[in-house]
């Protein structure tokens, strides 16, 4: 102790002596800036027919009364800024689906409280590291991992009415929730050709894993990051100029471009499953008024369980799902700008028992489903104000389950239970002030 004291009494001058001068390295802010606030909204109603709700005390599905329902499917509060050369960050709230009745045919839960729910849907920075280059930037926060095209692309820039749900299958295999988000940080970058006809963005990114213990504030004992990372290589125009984690479909005929991407993402063991693993492929063509997007999704997980015979089972689970959906831009009279499109998505699950059963143990779907969609949308303001009329169809498999399954989307509702799913005509209005 009387050592470390000499020590430091004769360290206190010195600091003291190139401590006196005035620090000059303080960053500037940005001459001007604002922080920006934001408004988005999309007002739906509906017309569903054909939902079904299973009856235990029955064993058997009864349909329900088809409904008018007038819903906010998406709305959305916030602000952004870029205080400082380079940084930039967005904050946004959300309160969805207040008025939506859960036996309309739409997937989603409810928000029909005295006092509906809001909360945070994504609060990130995004910082430039190098100044004029797009190469190398730096995302940290609460985010969606850069996986998935139709994951990753917001709600109000795809051109079917409701977006493919097949993001969330992918979304749960990742952080095991439906909005998709988690916190992490994630390197991307944008490398352009000088003719600007060559393209390369890239992702890689770590993220907190699944909450499932103490309340959803832990993973509990068996920690394992969860890692992603998605490459995309354009051929003609790029979909961006500048790097951005959000994405576009629709160029309004002013792209003639492919964009061909790849991904994945690795997890280890947690009180969940051993481990989680997923491989992604997409692809966006944009050829003046035609719009094709689609991207498939593999995904497994690996676990064990005890059947009846106590014997423990290792397995294996294995699952896809994805979608492809075309639209085509029509200039009507010079003054309406009009988006004819279609769209299909899958998922593919177990159908048998065993299979179903290793699904239900690690927090997997299995069976099978299908949705098709399609109509029209006029853009009144490219994607800032839109107006859709589309009509959605669905089909479902169990497989060996008995009734009363709720392995997928198809078959199950929160706030239900076990279902059928029902179809629906749509008509809505997307703004974004």
């Amino acid at each position: 102790m009387k050592y470390f004291t000499i020590v430091l009494l004769a360290f206190v001058p010195f600091t003291l002596a190139f401590g006196q001068g005035d620090f000059q390295g303080w960053l500037k802010k940005k001459e001007g800036f604002k922080i920006e606030p934001y408004m988005m909204i999309q007002l739906w109603s509906s017309y569903s027919t054909g939902q079904e709700v299973y009856h235990p005390e029955r064993n058997r599905y009864e349909g329900v009364d088809s409904r008018f329902n007038v819903q906010l499917r998406r709305v959305r509060l916030g602000f952004k800024a870029e205080p400082y050369e380079g940084l930039q960050f967005n904050v946004v709230g959300a309160y969805d689906l207040i008025g939506r009745d859960v036996l309309s045919g739409q997937v989603g839960g409810g928000n029909n409280g005295s006092l509906p729910e809001f909360g945070i849907w994504d609060a990130y920075f995004q910082w430039r590291l190098k100044k004029g280059s797009e190469a190398f930037n730096l995302v940290g926060g609460y985010f969606r991992p850069q996986l998935s095209r139709e994951s990753i692309t917001s709600g109000w820039s795809v051109n079917s009415m409701e977006k493919a749900m097949s993001q969330g299958y992918i979304r749960r295999h990742l952080v095991g929730t439906g909005p998709g988000r988690a916190l992490g940080l994630n390197l991307g970058g944008l490398l352009l050709a000088d003719n600007g006809q060559l393209g390369f963005n890239y992702n890689l990114g770590i993220f907190n894993p699944l909450t499932l213990a103490n309340n959803g504030n832990s993973v509990g004992n068996d920690f394992a990051p969860l890692v992603v990372g998605r490459a995309v290589v354009y051929l003609g125009d790029p979909e961006m100029e500048k790097y951005k984690i959000g994405y576009d479909i629709n160029y309004y005929g002013q792209r003639k471009g492919l964009a061909i991407g790849a991904g994945g993402s690795w997890q280890g063991q947690t009180e969940a499953f051993t481990r989680s693993y997923a491989a992604s492929t997409d692809f966006l063509f944009n050829w003046g008024p035609l719009n094709i997007d689609g991207e498939w999704n593999f995904m497994w997980r690996e676990g064990s369980r005890l059947p009846a015979d106590e014997v423990e089972r290792s397995f294996t689970y294995n699952s896809n799902t994805g979608h492809l959906r075309l639209g085509y831009n029509i200039i009507a009279g010079k003054k309406a700008f009009l988006e004819p499109a279609f769209m299909v998505m899958q998922f593919n699950g177990a159908k048998d028992l065993t299979g179903q059963a290793d699904a239900k143990a690690i927090g997997a779907s299995s069976g099978t489903e299908r949705t098709y969609d399609a109509g029209i949308n006029w853009y009144l303001n490219k994607k800032h104000l839109k107006l859709m009329l589309h009509y959605t169809w669905r089909e479902g498999d169990a497989g060996e389950a008995a009734p009363g399954f709720t392995g997928n989307q198809y078959f199950s509702q929160s706030d239900v239970g076990a279902i059928h799913r029902g179809n629906w005509l749509g008509l809505g209005a997307n703004a974004i002030f």
